[in-house]
């Protein structure tokens, strides 16, 4: 049996890197479905491995708009919300792309968009909002960050040697997400 002083606590806002693991676009996917995502690297503190890559959970589409007539832009609002680790929900917010989500406007033009987030008026943290000229296509396999809406206490996984992960994240600081100044 393990003490308490065995347990790690992975700290709130540490960054995550999550795969998409199905097709969503704003021609396809509705307001309130939700797809499976899966943790892409390990979730590595001090050289252990807490949380081994492959933990599935579910995000959800937020909010899909198809483009429309006269040029009016396809939307998707994405949200990342949480992985099954150790039989529990480890929360996940602030959601973003970390490859270009493309749109196709009426002539055929493809255009890189760009990845904002939006505030919720409930507590579901930050999430990917995407718009673009046309429909929005996030293809299976696409990575994303996120980071943890909470501290989550978990026992060490695996010893490993210190290793670079593939997308550099910063590590948390503060009680603030950067990506939440000029919002307003």
């Amino acid at each position: 049996m393990e003490t308490p002083a065995e347990r790690i606590v992975v700290e709130k806002l540490t960054p995550v890197v999550i795969e998409i693991l199905e097709p969503l676009g704003s021609k396809t996917s509705k307001s309130l479905d939700s797809y499976r995502i899966r943790l892409a690297e390990p979730i590595v503190i001090d050289g252990t491995e807490v949380v081994p890559a492959g933990a599935e959970g579910i995000g959800e589409v937020v909010h899909a708009k198809k483009a429309g007539g006269m040029g009016a832009a396809g939307e998707l609002v994405l949200a990342a919300r949480y992985l099954t680790v150790d039989g529990r929900e480890l929360k996940l917010r602030s959601m973003e792309l970390l490859e270009t989500a493309e749109g196709k406007d009426r002539m055929g033009t493809v255009h890189a968009l760009n990845v904002a987030s939006a505030a919720s008026p409930i507590p579901i943290g930050l999430i990917g909002y995407f718009i673009g000229g046309g429909n929005i296509e996030i293809p299976a396999g696409a990575l994303a960050s996120a980071k943890l809406a909470a501290p989550f206490e978990i026992a060490p996984a695996t010893e490993v040697a210190a290793m670079a992960p593939a997308h550099e994240l910063s590590a948390p600081e503060g009680g603030t997400d950067e990506t939440e100044e000029g919002l307003q």
